[in-house]
């Protein structure tokens, strides 16, 4: 009879497992779909895959949590007999959750992988010194034991506060460029309290080191070790494949291509909460990669008197600027900064773009001040955003930009909040970390903070435009009795295809006949700002010390519709122009503006920082834009070639070539990298 009764025992059990399996899906599909309530189009595929991810995810954790629970006494043995190594656990466990707090990273199955990998690599060589001791018990052994401790328990610290300064893993800063500048940036990052409350917690984890008496069960050590390595190796073999399947299946299977640009940069941040912290520190310490030597005199060039003679021909002098300094003529400064907009893409200066397509940016350009020849300097949006912010053409990534000038800083400097508020993920090209420290904003805001406040309906890349204008509206009422230097990102306009926050019979007919997706782009990026521009002025934030300005981070990617849309054959290089609208009820300070000029976004910063009666910095490259010059040009650099625009002459040159036909792409090629010399010194 008790044969029966252990079968039904047996088949409850499967039958419990399946409905807690069923369970699980059940709610988690539920929370996806929730999720991404409001979306238009409703995006099925993100919705599957983040149910499937996080179906996984929970079945790993209980099948772990269900073993954790039947192994209870040996693992409660366990960590009393290795207790340094349980310490060491605990303390990566703390660091490693106030970095996922920190990077807002989404905790589905791949971030729990790098989670269980980190927790085996950075208690691996405690655990293998613990091993060594209770094999073989004497002082040595001790001694390495306790040693291994202490310095995996300081590394992690120490990481996990710089890390808290950095949002960077320590080692990575200090030793991927290891030189004196590094140095001096980890240890000015902490001020005297941190480094006193550092000590107090080394010296905490030093007293909890705890070795049992000698009546502990002599290991077998080959045996044990050959489990916990191989068992290392599993878990890491597993993380890595598991990641890689998952960006495959992302973009072969669902096609979520936005989505695998993000999980490209999230790889990186889950390498780095897998890593072993402790190896890491020693092999990038025994091996410096000193990439970067100080060597900027490589690059500058001596300017000669005929040097000087053709950049004045080119219209570059260096001069003094003549114009008087204005005291400061707005309180607040909002950018509009349109994902990939060509100029030629509003029907003002196309006629192959429907009038109805950008109505309201046709009647933004015959209404307010702009320049019709705005160009951009640089491709991509990071490339694009240094130029716009830092008035530079190139931004070497591998250098810090902490102590580099940009708008930011100016603005900050001068008693204004200074918020940058994205659209796409902070994961993005490595946003997160590249944007506050190269641009110097002290307010970052992305996705994942517009995912705390309430928003939903983000697509692969990010938040639509209507969201990004509805939340800088917001902003700009909360402080609107403060000074404010804000940029709103937008990416709606993006390829490979541009958002369309409507329905297909919302569209006006020239739009539909048209067939462009990249014209229905365009009528979506006209209605969001009509809809922006009059919520502002119904809320009072449209008055006369607030400036608007609307551009581009670049123009289009070359191909597609973006050759067919373009009528001149010169603008369609990478380099081309872009849209440059300044929108204000007082329009005074711009009347020296003239819209027929040559210019690129090198010269916004300088122009801006006039408006606010701020004094450019000497490294700034760009003019300010309300100087009177008798000849005027666009400069830009991409892809290792400089370009050159003014009227009547344009050129492209090969940045650091030995030998040039020509005196003025010589000279330019001269100029430009002395100012990178001059940047980087």
């Amino acid at each position: 009879m008790w044969i029966f009764y252990l079968r039904d025992y047996y088949y409850m059990k499967i039958l419990s497992v399946l409905v807690l399996a069923v369970l699980i899906s059940v709610i988690e599909i539920w929370l996806a779909f929730d999720s991404f309530q409001g979306a238009k189009p409703f995006p099925w595929n993100e919705v599957l895959y983040m149910s499937a991810d996080h179906i996984a995810r929970d079945i790993l954790v209980l099948t772990i949590g269900a073993g954790v629970y039947i192994k209870r006494k040996v693992l409660f043995k366990s960590t009393k007999d290795f207790c340094p190594v349980a310490v060491i656990g605990d303390l990566y466990l703390c660091a490693v959750s106030f970095m996922l707090y920190r990077l807002s990273l989404d905790f589905g199955l791949q971030t729990f992988l790098s989670v269980l990998a980190g927790s085996s690599n950075n208690v691996l060589i405690v655990l293998i010194s613990a091993l060594v001791y209770h094999k073989w018990k004497n002082k040595t052994t001790k001694c390495l034991y306790f040693v291994s401790y202490v310095f995996t328990g300081f590394v992690i610290i120490t990481d996990l506060v710089y890390f808290w300064q950095t949002t960077t893993h320590v080692e990575s800063v200090l030793f991927q460029n290891l030189n004196i500048y590094s140095i001096i940036a980890v240890i000015n990052s902490f001020d005297t309290s941190i480094v006193i409350a550092l000590l107090l917690v080394t010296i905490a984890v030093i007293c909890l080191f705890k070795t049992v008496g000698d009546k502990t069960e002599v290991v077998n050590f080959k045996k044990v070790t050959s489990i916990i390595l191989g068992a290392a190796l599993l878990i890491n073999v597993v993380d890595y494949a598991c990641s890689i399947a998952g960006m495959y299946a992302i973009k072969r299977i669902v096609g979520m291509y936005a989505v695998v640009e993000s999980e490209k940069v999230r790889y990186n941040y889950r390498s780095m909460i897998s890593m072993p912290i402790n190896v890491n520190f020693l092999v990038k310490a025994l091996n410096s990669t000193d990439s970067i030597n100080n060597k900027y005199y490589e690059f500058a060039k001596d300017i000669t008197k005929k040097d000087k003679k053709l950049l004045a021909d080119l219209g570059i002098e260096d001069v003094n600027e003549s114009i008087e300094k204005l005291t400061a003529q707005y309180d607040k400064v909002v950018m509009l900064i349109l994902e990939s907009v060509h100029r030629d893409y509003i029907n003002y200066y196309n006629r192959n773009i429907p009038e109805a397509a950008t109505a309201f940016l046709n009647s933004l350009i015959i209404r307010y001040p702009h320049i019709d020849k705005f160009y951009s300097s640089a491709v991509p949006t990071t490339q694009g955003l240094n130029a716009i912010f830092r008035s530079h053409i190139i931004m070497d990534k591998n250098l810090s930009g902490k102590n580099t000038p940009s708008i930011f800083r100016c603005a900050q400097q001068n008693g204004a909040r200074g918020i940058f508020l994205n659209a796409s993920t902070q994961y993005y090209a490595d946003e997160l970390r590249e944007y506050p420290e190269q641009f110097g904003m002290q307010e970052y805001y992305a996705r994942e903070y517009l995912d705390t406040q309430g928003y939903i309906g983000a697509s692969g890349w990010g938040y639509h435009n209507d969201v990004i204008y509805d939340e800088a509206i917001k902003l700009l009422d909360k402080y609107r009795h403060e000074k404010v230097f804000l940029v709103a990102k937008t990416l709606d306009m993006h390829q490979p295809y541009p958002y369309v926050g409507c329905e297909w019979e919302e569209l006006p007919k020239t739009v539909q006949a048209k067939g462009s997706i990249t014209v229905n782009g365009m009528y979506w990026v006209d209605m969001t700002l009509r809809n922006f521009f009059k919520k502002v002025e119904q809320l009072g934030l449209m008055d006369e010390r607030t400036l608007y300005v609307i551009t581009s981070d670049h123009n289009p990617h070359s191909g597609g519709e973006y050759l067919d849309l373009v009528p001149n054959t010169g603008d369609k290089f990478s380099i081309a122009p872009i849209p440059l609208i300044f929108v204000s009820k007082n329009l005074l300070p711009l009347n020296n503006l003239r819209n027929n000029v040559f210019a690129s976004q090198i010269d916004l910063a300088p122009t801006l920082l006039h408006l606010l009666g701020i004094e450019k910095p000497s490294l700034f490259m760009g003019r300010n834009l309300l100087e009177p010059r008798d000849k005027t040009y666009a400069l830009g650099y991409f892809g290792g070639n400089f370009y050159y625009w003014s009227d009547g002459v344009d050129f492209i040159g090969e940045l650091n070539k030995k030998e040039y036909d020509n005196d003025y792409v010589e000279v330019l090629n001269k100029y430009i990298l002395n100012n990178y010399a001059l940047w980087h010194k």
